[in-house]
């Protein structure tokens, strides 16, 4: 049969575009000569190369992408044409593309036009700027032309360049149904609207499979906050259930924009719960579509924070903030419109909002997989969820978190992801003749998955029609709280959502209260300012870039809490995972608390010797401390030599368990106060590394200890250099502060190595110290400034005494 147009025009270099066989493709005997090997093309080509070639279409296609994308780099906007670099790498197609038996798959083209084959497929796309030369006259233009195997010399020049965007834009290309098929066209390839029936058969299909490891659809027995609400997608109203109602949540953004601000109010509640009230409202484009949705998902009820929650009702809406873990813990899933825009105006690709028409184009590049000629699905959701806007948002946080599963409406694409396995519409595009999303239509006939969702320790299985795919077990931390969620995932969490955006820095703790109930249930622990009170002594060790200044408007939190820091906190010890015993602690303090409700109390921490779960007192009953096993570990002997002689140890902890009584009454002052008896030494603070007598300017950087004679004691974790410069001593200027310990422990495996390269065993051991500053106005009371670790051997040359400390 005879194609209706010829052949394109193309450049020489672009030759081998024009060629099925660069495809790895089985039709009638069309297949890839090259059999299971990859034909993946990469060339290095300049923008001028580009534009000398008007006439050809793969020329042109890619030309056309870098002028989309470098309206919005202004570099580029400039940069001489010869000197930006596009290096090309194709084709790839949306499937993983490997076999069990690590061989390629070919792939089925489309054949519904009878005059062509179409084949849909992708290309990586990275533009570089070169450095520009001194004089760009009479330079003979570098080929940059670079196919595998062929390398050319003039790369050279483009390693290092940086990069200044990589897009995968989508396309399809046609080539004739002949004897010999060859390129008739090659256009855009996008897909303006999702299709209902796939969502419907992800839910479906988890159900099926996963069942109650994902959501239990018998919540019976669950019990929702008091003043619950949801939306009656059916009657268009707002309405208050007796009993537990299968329900789905809604997460978005607020646009905060003027006119698109309804709300339930105690003034309008009464109207809302009218049938069709909703209808006369104008509401946010993206309710009204996720309303809209759920109808079509067959979901009648579905939950919307700023029309569940009475806005204005001072006494109901700390419940239902207070119950986040259990309103979304409990929705059957989450609609999450994952979005880069808070305007409000609807969900990309629904109904009559087509998405972006060039949208693979903008969109997060797909990780390509040269080999297979796929794509890599671990990191889909980490490109197209983890870059939104929503995904920086605080409040977002705790949604994304405690729904257990979750159906992202993005820009681009639709992600689904449960407890057990995760779905992109990506993997379903490739099979078009079974699904062919059609705007306003719902369903599909196709036939039945054989996928099975079963753990794996090779390669991930996927369905080809579902685009369904088993969970890595590599992957990383997962935004899912379970039962075996530990105390390495809090602070993994921690470190990501003091990251995010507040709009009101006194939300640092309202948009954390929904993990935190969960957390606490999970940890068995009571949670303190965001803090879970069990692991109180590891969790004191967070650090920032500079100096933890304190929120303006959250001086009520105290300074020992992460949530009082303007800025982003982390735990080093978190990313230390060969490393079991730098997790581990010695514990050597008593910590009480000021309750702002029960006043002073013990707290429940737990009291560990390491790789040991015991209590500061049975300790001190021992004459030598439990053993430790494992590589570079010091001796008992020296061990138990090392810790007699510090000033601060289990058995000198047990001596001094009584709080000062003037040091509790000041306390009661402070709510949320911490108070304990411990070491404190009056150390110096001093640049951590200097050349020929200057110290090194970095921007953050750890800072050194010295005790009263000049020696190095121990170091600050990530201090401003102004800082450290501002509070040194100087001659003639003697500066001290007070440094105060809270645990002990062993440094870092890498650290262990080299001092047992060396013999430098006395360093193996060290206390976890934390910089404070004392309020001139009340006696033992004091504010974190930065924590720190101390060398065990070195404390007592730093003349510590025994204190009661309230912290603040």
């Amino acid at each position: 049969m005879s194609s209706k147009s010829g052949p394109l025009s193309l450049c020489q270099r672009c030759q081998e575009w024009g060629k099925i066989n660069i495809h790895n493709m089985t039709y009638g005997d069309i297949i890839n000569q090259a059999g299971d090997k990859s034909t993946t093309i990469k060339e290095y080509v300049s923008i001028e190369q580009l534009a000398q070639q008007p006439y050809c279409a793969i020329c042109t296609s890619i030309l056309n992408v870098y002028y989309m994308r470098s309206q919005v780099i202004p570099v580029l906007q400039s940069w001489p044409a010869r000197r930006i670099v596009v290096c090309i790498t194709g084709p790839f197609y949306l499937d993983k593309g490997i076999s069990n038996a690590g061989k390629l798959l070919p792939r089925g083209p489309d054949i519904s036009d009878p005059n062509y084959i179409a084949i849909r497929m992708f290309l990586k796309i990275e533009v570089s700027t070169l450095p520009l030369e001194s004089s760009e006259e009479n330079k003979e233009e570098p080929s940059f032309t670079y196919r595998v195997g062929q390398v050319n010399v003039a790369m050279k020049e483009v390693s290092g360049a940086p990069t200044q965007f990589t897009a995968t834009p989508q396309f399809v290309m046609k080539y004739s149904n002949e004897a010999t098929p060859v390129l008739c066209d090659i256009n855009e390839w996008e897909i303006p609207f999702f299709n209902i029936q796939v969502l419907r058969d992800w839910l479906r299909h988890c159900d099926e499979y996963h069942g109650k490891q994902c959501v239990d659809q018998n919540n019976k027995n669950a019990t929702l906050p008091v003043g619950f609400r949801v939306i009656d997608t059916h009657d268009m109203k707002i309405l208050q259930p007796n009993g537990f109602v299968r329900y789905v949540a809604l997460s978005y953004m607020w646009s905060g924009e003027s006119g698109n601000d309804i709300q339930l109010e105690e003034s309008n509640v009464e109207g809302l719960e009218v049938k069709d009230s909703i209808r006369a409202l104008s509401i946010p484009g993206v309710i009204a579509d996720a309303i809209a949705l759920c109808r079509d998902l067959g979901e009648r009820f579905l939950w919307v924070d700023r029309l569940c929650i009475v806005q204005d009702d001072s006494v109901n809406k700390p419940i239902q903030i207070n119950a986040m873990d259990r309103i979304y813990s409990l929705a059957n899933f989450t609609i999450v419109a994952a979005l880069n825009t808070r305007t409000g105006l609807g969900l990309p690709g629904f109904t009559n909002r087509p998405r972006h028409p060039r949208s693979s184009a903008w969109a997060p590049p797909h990780d390509a997989e040269v080999e297979a000629q796929g794509i890599t699905v671990q990191h889909i959701i980490d490109g197209s969820v983890g870059t939104s806007l929503w995904n920086k948002r605080a409040w977002t946080f705790q949604e994304r978190l405690l729904s257990k599963r979750r159906l992202f409406i993005t820009e681009y694409q639709v992600i689904y992801e449960c407890c057990k396995g995760q779905a992109t519409e990506l993997l379903t595009w490739g099979n078009q003749t079974a699904y062919e999303p059609i705007a306003g239509q719902d369903s599909v006939t196709r036939g039945d998955s054989s996928f099975e969702d079963e753990e794996t320790s090779g390669s991930q299985q996927i369905d080809e029609v579902l685009g369904f795919y088993t969970k890595s077990q590599y992957s990383g931390n997962s935004y899912a709280i379970k039962e075996t969620s530990s105390i390495r995932d809090y602070c993994f969490w921690v470190k990501d959502y003091t990251t995010r955006q507040l709009s009101f820095g006194t939300d640092i703790l309202n948009a954390f209260i929904g993990v935190g109930n969960a957390l606490g249930a999970a940890l068995s622990s009571r949670m303190l300012y965001g803090i879970p009170e069990k692991y109180l002594a590891q969790c004191l060790l967070w650090s920032t870039s500079g100096v933890a200044y304190p929120r303006g408007e959250t001086y009520e939190i105290p300074s020992w809490s992460w949530a009082s820091c303007l800025s982003p906190v982390l735990y080093d010890w978190r990313y230390v995972d060969y490393d079991r015993y730098f997790f581990k602690l010695a514990s050597l303090v008593y910590f009480y608390y000021q309750d702002p409700g029960q006043g002073l109390r013990r707290l429940d921490v737990e009291e560990r010797w390491m790789e040991d779960e015991i209590s500061i007192e049975d300790l001190s009953r021992r004459e030598d401390l439990p053993a430790l096993s494992g590589r570079r570990i010091p001796g008992e002997w020296r061990t138990n030599r090392d810790w007699r002689d510090c000033p601060q140890n289990p058995w000198r902890a047990v001596e001094h368990q009584t709080l000062d009584p003037d040091a509790c009454r000041i306390a009661a002052m402070f709510p949320g106060a911490l108070i304990f008896n411990t070491t404190v030494a009056s150390l110096g603070i001093d640049h951590m590394y200097y050349k020929d007598g200057i110290p090194e300017k970095y921007q953050v950087f750890n800072a050194s200890l010295s005790n009263i004679s000049g020696e190095h004691v121990g170091i600050l974790s990530e201090l401003d250099f102004d800082w450290v410069e501002a509070h040194r001593s100087a001659e003639g200027n003697k500066k001290l502060f007070d440094v105060i310990v809270v645990s002990g422990g062993l440094v870092k495996y890498s650290m262990r190595n080299n001092y047992a390269f060396f013999g430098y065993w006395d360093k193996m051991w060290l206390l976890n110290v934390m910089l404070v500053q004392r309020l001139p106005c009340k006696p033992f009371v004091a504010r974190r400034v930065a924590v720190g670790t101390v060398t065990l051997s070195k404390w007592k040359d730093c003349n510590p005494r025994w204190e009661t400390v309230v912290l603040h």
